[in-house]
């Protein structure tokens, strides 16, 4: 068998070694060497079938430390590309530019990045959450005073309630959306802001110093605790009846 076989895209004569089996030719091997018949294959295919949806590394050659971009088509250092724990390389497969155009083309599919993680964490467009705003003025929901910058949602629902500023979204979830809490706390800052307010009116008449009444205290002066039963000064267990009797016993003696 031959050790030479002559290459018509090369030109020139190519060891055996380079041309692939074919059983249909007479010397069984392909009419061009492996580089010039996958060159035409590819070039055939662009022909038939127009410029290829995605690109591959094909008979590029990638030095030990460097990566190649399939949208740039540039071979560039491994520096270059965005860290990725998922790829057996642990980078990326585009490069940084290419990888940004990319996430910038994902977020203007869905209206922006905007709308992207409002529709990721509570349902809404930016147009929603828009009209949201106008409707309230611009204002929070339940102060009504700050300006309305967060989304305020049911954590077991997932359902968007209202816009509501930095504070008052803050103290409903530090008070768990828990109503009867919450009716509770505003019970507790109204009972000690009038307390304040009676102990400075007393102290402006000049009645000296007063006590504060604690939350469920008694009044000043009642003896009893609070939830205690009723108790009485009198002897022990003979109503007053029984004694009248019994004295009017002792004087018929």
């Amino acid at each position: 068998m031959e050790s030479d076989k002559f290459c018509p895209d090369c030109g020139a004569t190519r060891p055996v070694s380079e041309f692939t089996r074919d059983k249909r030719r007479r010397d069984g091997l392909a009419f061009y060497c492996r580089s010039h018949a996958r060159q035409r294959v590819r070039e055939s295919k662009l022909r038939r079938l127009g410029p290829p949806q995605s690109r591959h590394k094909l008979d590029r050659v990638v030095a030990e430390g460097s990566k190649w971009c399939p949208d740039c088509d540039t071979i560039k250092p491994l520096a270059e590309f965005p860290t990725a724990r998922s790829n057996r390389s642990g980078r990326h497969t585009y490069c940084k530019p290419c990888h940004n155009a990319r996430g910038r083309a994902t977020l203007e599919k869905v209206g922006g990045a905007r709308t992207y993680h409002l529709k990721r964490r509570y349902g809404i467009t930016a147009a929603d959450a828009d009209h949201m705003l106008r409707d309230q003025d611009g204002l929070c929901a339940i102060c009504r005073v700050a300006p309305a910058v967060h989304v305020d949602h049911d954590h077991e629902t997932g359902a968007v309630r209202a816009l509501l500023c930095f504070n008052c979204n803050g103290g409903l979830g530090q008070f768990r959306d828990d109503p009867d809490v919450l009716r509770a706390a505003a019970d507790y800052v109204a009972f000690h802001t009038l307390s304040q307010r009676v102990v400075a009116l007393a102290a402006a008449a000049g009645l000296g110093p007063v006590r504060t009444v604690r939350l469920g205290e008694p009044p000043v002066g009642s003896h009893r605790r609070p939830g205690a039963r009723g108790t009485s000064t009198r002897g022990i267990g003979r109503s007053s009846g029984a004694r009248r009797r019994e004295q009017a016993g002792e004087a018929d003696g």
